[in-house]
């Protein structure tokens, strides 16, 4: 008897352990993907690697994802790939924000999307976001840009 409690309590804690190990993490109450940041832009691919954050004139923040390698000493206008979007310096979930996705020579695409800002800090920004206007145009995951004093 003692046998099958032993072997019941381990098939319980088998299958606990199975159901807790199965949730959904690839996304979360934003429903924005939790990978790093990529999609198309003019249809190329696209895998952030860089880019920055500043105040704006009116208090918001300026949010630049490049391609490249690039932080604070980085000059804006020089990347060949933008995500860029004009962001409320706060933590929270925001929909409808226009988020640009230009190529270096076309005009930039300026899609309705969500904008999660997960971590501002003194000299960082984490944000999450998600625009989506068509196979050749579209971005979604998460990336952490420095936070530059203009």
């Amino acid at each position: 008897m003692k046998k099958i409690f032993k072997i019941s309590y381990a098939i319980l804690v088998c299958l606990t352990l199975v159901m807790t190990g199965c949730s959904d993490s690839d996304y979360d109450s934003s429903g924005i993907a939790n990978t790093k940041l990529s999609g198309k832009i003019s249809g190329t691919s696209f895998s952030a690697k860089g880019g920055q954050s500043f105040t704006a004139g009116d208090g918001n923040i300026y949010v630049h994802i490049t391609n490249i390698s690039a932080d604070c000493n980085s000059d804006v206008l020089n990347y060949e790939f933008d995500v860029s979007a004009l962001i409320k310096p706060e933590l929270g979930i925001y929909t409808d924000v226009f988020v640009a996705l230009t190529k270096k020579g076309n005009t930039p695409v300026n899609i309705l999307g969500t904008v999660e800002v997960v971590k501002f800090l003194n000299n960082e920004l984490t944000v999450k976001i998600k625009a989506n206007s068509s196979v050749d145009n579209y971005v979604e995951g998460f990336f952490t840009v420095p936070f530059c004093e203009q």
